[in-house]
């Protein structure tokens, strides 16, 4: 099946795998930032990618401390906007977060200069969309204070947010049993731009990143939560949706561990300004490892992002009298 959040974007960049030594054990083999394994056999054989355990990546922390530094300024900058609000106005911004981040999976436009202060009109299938996000955004967060952020959490969003009758087919609050594939319209597992792991992989894959969202690290908070939003998107465990409930990820992530002080962080517009790059950056990691080049996009991205939302919280609504 088709994953529909890259599809469009991806199609214009060239699968070219670079060069690097790997280990080849049986159907498998394995590289620093992955194992790439045979699946079936014959004419009907795909390869299909293992993201390597968070735990075993190895960066060079020094390149990331000024991008962590910015980022970190800004949100602090956004925290002390945070907490004049209220509890309508963390709302409000949390359906603007919904909006702009299923705008990014439908691959609709994106405002270059800055989050917009209207209400965009919406068809009433539109509208069901980001209302279903913004109730499954609504429960996770309330669900963090009695649950850890794990895959339970994740599949109840996921299931709230998957209510239309788009997703009848597609196993809402699940994780999938049948293999995934990203690429553009009309490819297929064997010459699809990526395939996430397997089922049985992907069990594993996925319990190796409970493992480090909950582990003590060295790492810097923020690279860790760059790396979190990484390998859920490389895991891909859901058939539909991964892009929202990766992004919801990442707010979740932010929020419990006091990053950010209200869940009112408009992330996702900033990320639909720079899709091409976004999604290429998520392709260079599995096809190069390259970690860092990664990282330094989704620092900057962070700090855009809070930047503008500081400047959305700020601008008083326009008036139309």
């Amino acid at each position: 099946m088709l994953s529909s959040s890259f599809s469009v974007i991806l199609s214009t960049y060239s699968r070219v795998l670079c060069k690097r030594k790997g280990i080849f054990v049986e159907n498998s083999t394995i590289y620093a930032m992955g194992t790439y394994r045979k699946k079936l056999q014959g004419t009907a054989q795909y390869t299909s990618f293992i993201p390597a355990p968070l735990s075993t990546v190895q960066m060079e922390e020094e390149l990331l401390t000024p991008f962590v530094t910015e980022a970190q300024e800004a949100i602090g900058q956004l925290n002390q906007t945070l907490c004049e609000l209220n509890e309508e106005e963390v709302e409000n911004v949390l359906r603007k977060e919904a909006e702009a981040s299923w705008m990014l999976s439908a691959g609709k436009y994106f405002f270059p200069f800055g989050i917009p202060s209207f209400t965009s009109q919406w068809n009433e299938e539109e509208q069901e969309e980001i209302r279903h996000l913004t109730e499954a955004s609504t429960y996770a967060l309330e669900s963090l204070k009695t649950l850890p952020l794990c895959g339970r959490l994740l599949k109840n969003a996921h299931y709230l947010m998957c209510q239309s009758t788009l997703y009848e087919k597609k196993y809402p609050g699940e994780f999938r049993n049948s293999p995934v594939w990203i690429g553009p319209e009309g490819c297929n597992l064997k010459n699809a731009l990526f395939v996430p792991p397997t089922e049985e992989d992907m069990t594993e894959a996925f319990s190796e990143l409970e493992k480090f969202i909950h582990e003590e690290s060295d790492l810097h908070i923020l690279i860790r939560a760059a790396l979190i939003h990484y390998q859920f998107e490389a895991i891909h465990p859901f058939i539909d949706a991964n892009g929202r409930t990766g992004r919801l990820l990442h707010l979740l992530f932010l929020f419990d561990h006091k990053v950010i002080r209200k869940p009112a962080f408009i992330f996702s517009y900033t990320l639909g300004k720079y899709a091409l790059r976004y999604y290429t950056e998520l392709q260079k990691v599995h096809e190069s490892g390259a970690y860092e080049s990664w990282v330094i996009f989704f620092l900057q991205t962070l700090k855009e992002a809070a930047q503008q939302t500081t400047r959305f919280l700020s601008t008083p609504p326009p008036s139309f009298g």
